[in-house]
């Protein structure tokens, strides 16, 4: 009666274990552009477990702004010269002044339920410390 008890214990906590791996995603860090470069990069998220299993697909790309259209459209000019497109749509955020010519980095992220979340911001601008004498 014991070893079923303590076998019944044991595989109860190497459940509980593999459950809890489930759970762990790994974050991959963002790459970063060299200094006066640009970059894309693309990375896909996979969640198991309890709950639905979900896919999260995310490309971002660091590089000069060619085209944009506030609310609706932006490209961006990425390595190699290639131009990136992305819809701008009401769940995206656009912070910071964006403008063509600009250096910006996009976010864009779409997960296999089909949200989609769009973020654009200024990328390498330098902060300035004033300085109170």
């Amino acid at each position: 009666m014991k070893r079923m008890l303590a076998a019944a214990i044991g595989s109860a906590y190497f459940s509980v274990a593999l459950v809890g791996a489930a759970y762990a995603q790994t974050a991959q860090p963002t790459p970063k552009a060299p200094p006066g470069g640009s970059m894309a990069s693309e990375s896909t998220t996979k969640h198991t477990g309890t709950g639905p299993n979900t896919k999260t697909k995310t490309k971002t790309v660091v590089g000069r702004v060619k085209q944009f259209d506030a609310g609706k459209k932006i490209v961006v000019t990425g390595p190699k010269n290639k131009d990136y497109s992305f819809d701008l749509d009401d769940n995206a955020a656009v912070s910071g002044d964006v403008a063509v010519g600009k250096k910006v980095k996009v976010t864009y992220s779409k997960s296999s339920g089909g949200e989609k979340v769009t973020t654009v911001a200024l990328y390498g601008a330098m902060k300035k410390k004033s300085s109170s004498k």
